[in-house]
């Protein structure tokens, strides 16, 4: 997959395209990209995936905007790994904002991209203040030329998926019902910074992620999860928090790696939380912190292992 710029034109041959923010690519949005792929295919063309950054709320009402689920490195994996052939991400600005429905899709699908197909969404919006439909799309694929497709919403336990009902299970610490909605764990990235080794220092190094400000993080306390780490997949323990026990009041991200030997300073690093296994709590000594951390991981171990989680890296 290759990831772009979309600022001017790009040559690339019968373009079937997506449109959408696609914070948390959960599983209505993999259908979505699915459904591209599968046009795709079909006429022997290019699966596109046209997104913004920074995320649109972010930009018209940064003070009410909600935390980010994903990144854009976060969604750039998450596409690469669907199997996209192209990432298209506009610059999001006031300027933007302002273009009516008809001149967004006239510059940056018909102009840039020479559009072939559309896929969206049943509730999609574009354009000013969300002005443009599926019904506006499929007035100007009549105008220019490309066929329009409306996926309807994906449904579990009866309800539509949707970035809201993942964003909820995150603040609620229910980390397996986002995963769910996600169909993987829930990715925390950022590069691995040094922390102050006590970790090491008692047996248990972490990976410190200096995880991005606007990333929506779960209530502190300390999670099941797994990364990959040269094409191999650990599980890990994490905790989030401010360490009580050694009175540090900086909320952190630390990854303790099971059976993993080496060294992940300034590397990047991705995380998929799975599961909760307890809140953070504070330890009257060293050795009962010890005593707990190995208990983390005996349950760890076992959560992860019911989960099905796999043993390569595909």
């Amino acid at each position: 997959m290759k990831r772009i710029r979309l600022e001017s034109r790009y040559a690339i041959d019968r373009a079937v395209v997506t449109v959408g923010s696609f914070d948390g690519t959960h599983i209505g949005h993999q259908a979505v990209v699915e459904e591209v792929r599968t046009k795709a295919l079909d006429r022997d063309g290019a699966s596109v995936v046209v997104t913004f950054d920074p995320h649109p709320r972010h930009v018209i009402s940064p003070e009410t905007a909600p935390s980010l689920l994903t990144s854009l490195e976060e969604k750039t994996t998450a596409f690469e790994r669907m199997g996209l052939d192209l990432l298209a991400v506009v610059p999001f600005t006031h300027d933007l904002r302002g273009l009516t429905p008809e001149a967004f899709v006239e510059r940056f699908l018909v102009d840039y991209l020479g559009v072939d197909g559309i896929v969206l969404g049943y509730d999609h919006g574009f354009g000013r203040d969300r002005s443009g439909d599926v019904a506006t799309m499929r007035k100007l694929g009549d105008r220019h030329g490309f066929d329009v497709i409306s996926i309807p919403p994906t449904l579990l336990d009866g309800e539509p998926v949707s970035s809201t009902r993942v964003r909820e299970c995150i603040e609620a610490g229910q980390i397996e019902a986002a995963a769910r909605l996600l169909g993987s764990g829930y990715p925390v990235s950022g590069l691995v910074g040094t922390g102050d080794g006590r970790g090491r220092t008692i047996g248990f190094p972490t990976a410190n992620i200096a995880f991005a400000e606007a990333k929506l993080l779960p209530p502190d306390g300390v999670y099941a999860g797994r990364t990959r780490v040269n094409g191999e997949v650990y599980k890990a323990v994490v905790n989030l928090g401010t360490r009580p026990t050694f009175g540090v009041r900086e909320r952190q991200f630390e990854a303790h790696l099971l059976d993993y030997r080496g060294n992940l300073y300034d590397q990047f690093m991705s995380v998929e939380l799975m599961t909760r296994l307890r809140p953070e709590q504070k330890f009257d000594g060293i050795e009962s912190l010890k005593e707990q951390i190995n208990l983390d991981i005996e349950e760890a171990r076992c959560r992860l292992d019911a989960t099905g989680i796999p043993t390569d890296a595909n």
